[in-house]
């Protein structure tokens, strides 16, 4: 009996260890605050799913966060001791791919190793795989992984008898998957039996009332990762924010933050510090910038956005002069212009008090 316990408390050391190494890194407290519909209902939908064992079918384009709503599901579920073996059903060679899903025997073929090699759903027994890219599994993988859904048990390449197996499947696609049924691209009746929870997540141009909580969230993760101590990103910055299409969504709003905490050097991130980032005519700016102006002067300008730019560019100011209580020195360099032309522009808005300024904000 003494035996036995120590060998059950061994299994367990290692099953820890084993999860530091390869579990789940998210939470549902992970997935950052949201003001958003779609996006409660996702979260809603995502904490429903983690109390039973169906699959589930998440949906988007890249960069929505479908890895990190899976890693939450198992993480929230009673699986989240087991394993969590992710496979990016794109980057597999389809002649690899069964052997890669559901291992190979002994010898099985030439080249083989010679102990046998088990497979992805062989190593998440117990837990759950996350088949990213589900889209891109070839046919014929597709008819087997059908066939593992309905039986629970899976077939070694060169075995002789299937091994049960008890493994939770969270999917994830880009690609409209009703689509590739129609085109005869993708199993109708796996897709049905995937698609049992459906958890689309919405791109992040159709969540705008988002960006600013995501801005400050990254702004802050990046300030602590990296020693820094930026304020936040000016309001300009912030309009061209919400008026781009982010084709990369939040992983792309991330990776620019990262970028600019990394590089920056003012207290603010300014329209400098992103100016790489956007082409001018994909987020509809107006450059109204003189081909002789410097370069200086042209930050601010071709920043404004489309429609009332005269009171942009004065709401602007104000708020370059309240945060630097009415300096117009630091103001100017906040802006990223030159004083002449800052001068400029408070004459052109009828700006010439800082003080009268800061009262009509």
């Amino acid at each position: 009996m003494r035996e036995f316990d120590k060998l059950k408390h061994s299994l367990n050391y290692y099953k820890d260890e084993l999860f530091k190494i390869n579990g789940t890194h998210f939470t549902l407290d992970s997935i950052i605050t949201t003001r958003s519909k779609e996006m409660i209902e996702a979260k809603r939908v995502a904490a429903k799913a983690a109390e039973c064992l169906t699959n589930v079918l998440i949906i988007g384009e890249s960069g929505t966060g479908k890895e990190l709503f899976a890693h939450a599901i198992h993480n929230a579920s009673s699986r989240s001791r087991e394993p969590f073996i992710k496979v990016n059903c794109a980057a597999i060679p389809s002649e690899l791919a069964e052997s890669e899903f559901f291992g190979y025997a002994p010898g099985a073929f030439t080249g083989a190793a010679r102990q046998g090699k088990p497979g992805k759903f062989e190593l998440a027994n117990g837990g759950t795989i996350f088949l990213d890219e589900i889209g891109d599994m070839p046919l014929l993988l597709q008819s087997k992984l059908l066939r593992v859904i309905q039986d629970r048990e899976i077939e070694v390449v060169g075995g002789t008898k299937p091994i049960q197996i008890d493994v939770r499947i969270i999917a994830a696609t880009n690609r409209d998957l009703k689509m590739l049924v129609k085109q005869k691209l993708f199993r109708e009746d796996l897709f049905y039996r995937l698609n049992v929870i459906c958890l689309p997540l919405a791109p992040l141009r159709n969540r705008k009332e988002d960006i600013e909580l995501l801005v400050n969230s990254f702004l802050s993760k990046y300030n602590r990762a990296l020693n820094k101590e930026f304020k936040g990103i000016t309001p300009d910055v912030l309009e061209a924010f919400r008026n781009y299409s982010w084709p990369g969504n939040v992983r792309e709003l991330e990776n620019a933050i990262e970028r600019a905490v990394s590089l920056g050097n003012n207290a603010w991130l300014t329209w400098a510090d992103f100016s790489n980032i956007f082409e001018q005519e994909r987020i509809g700016i107006v450059n109204s910038t003189n081909n002789s102006a410097s370069l200086a002067q042209s930050n601010l300008d071709k920043t404004l956005l489309k429609g009332n730019l005269q009171q942009q560019e004065t709401e602007l100011i104000r708020w370059a002069l309240t945060e630097c209580t009415g300096n117009r020195v630091k103001a100017a360099k906040l802006l990223g212009i030159s004083r002449s032309s800052f001068y400029e522009k408070l004459k052109k808005h009828d700006i010439l008090n800082p003080s009268s300024a800061l009262t009509r904000m």
